[in-house]
């Protein structure tokens, strides 16, 4: 996908219309009249809205501060985590999507892009990589450690919780290590899952220590040091139209990963149909007319 290619696949965040590309180049404009700066390195700025939440311009401006150590510092948590592989811990993330080459995969939270580099790996030849992030500074980082041949890698800044593409646009979506501090979590679920095409994979994790881990002595010291590890997974946030769950713990048992398939419409129970073997009849509905709470 070419970078004019890529700037076509994006639809203004708030009324998902198509951007068109101004003439000088450096900016794409919405129907309305709001305007999205292409910025240096390519980088598209179709963050929504302009002024972002306080948790998450707050989260922003601290990973903007952090981006030179912030790959240390990760590393370090996961090897204070049951001294766990960090390497094979991402390698088994990305690897949930089913990743073939010539695939179209966005990953939000991108970073530095440590993961982006195995998505990459995974779509090629061929593919096209589509990496987001909230701070500025992580991507640009990550424009510079990632330049591969085979891959079109194309970088923007976004709130996952508006995302600048129209329905169903990915084979698969990746997103670790950022969801417990959006602003609008649900939002970012609903969005994260409507982009990707039915059938496609979904995989999304962060921090949430292990419920038989909790009262343990170093792990109730964990709780106790960083709040974030006392988050549930956030099983109320998955939509309805899915398929496939299904819940893992790594680094650890202090981090979860969910995985599923997107579905073309949520399940449903048929709370009509008779139920076999009776001289009377009898259904779901009927039962739970009769049932009381």
């Amino acid at each position: 996908m070419t970078t004019e290619e890529f700037y076509k696949t994006l639809v203004d965040p708030e009324t998902r219309q198509p951007l068109t590309h101004s003439a000088d180049g450096k900016t794409l404009i919405g129907s309305n009249g709001t305007t999205f700066d292409i910025m240096e390195g390519g980088i598209v700025n179709a963050l929504y809205p302009k002024t972002l939440l306080e948790d998450d311009a707050r989260e922003q401006y601290l990973y903007d501060q952090a981006y030179l150590r912030y790959d240390r510092g990760v590393s370090w948590v996961f090897e204070t985590l049951n001294k766990s592989d960090e390497a094979a811990t991402r390698r088994f993330m990305v690897g949930l999507m089913d990743l073939k080459p010539g695939q179209t995969v966005l990953e939000v939270g991108a970073g530095t892009g440590k993961d982006s580099a195995l998505i990459i790996e995974q779509i090629s030849p061929g593919g096209t990589a589509m990496l987001s992030d909230l701070s500025p500074n992580m991507l640009r980082l990550a424009t510079q450690k990632l330049q591969p041949k085979e891959v079109d890698v194309h970088f923007l800044l976004a709130n996952g919780s508006y995302l600048p593409f129209a329905d169903d646009t990915f084979d698969a979506l990746f997103h670790f290590g950022g969801i417990n501090t959006f602003s609008e979590r649900r939002q970012a679920f609903l969005e994260m899952t409507r982009v990707v095409k039915p059938g496609g994979k979904v995989v999304i994790g962060d921090e949430s220590v292990a419920p038989w881990l909790r009262k343990t002595p170093t792990y109730a010291t964990l709780l106790k040091a960083n709040p974030l590890f006392r988050a549930e997974v956030p099983l109320e946030d998955v939509p309805a139209n899915i398929t496939d769950f299904k819940l893992h713990y790594i680094f650890g048992n202090a981090y979860y990963v969910m995985e599923y398939v997107v579905a073309d419409k949520a399940p449903e129970v048929d709370i009509d149909l008779p139920i076999p073997g009776k001289d009377f009849v009898d259904t779901w509905r009927l039962r739970a007319e009769k049932a009381t709470d």
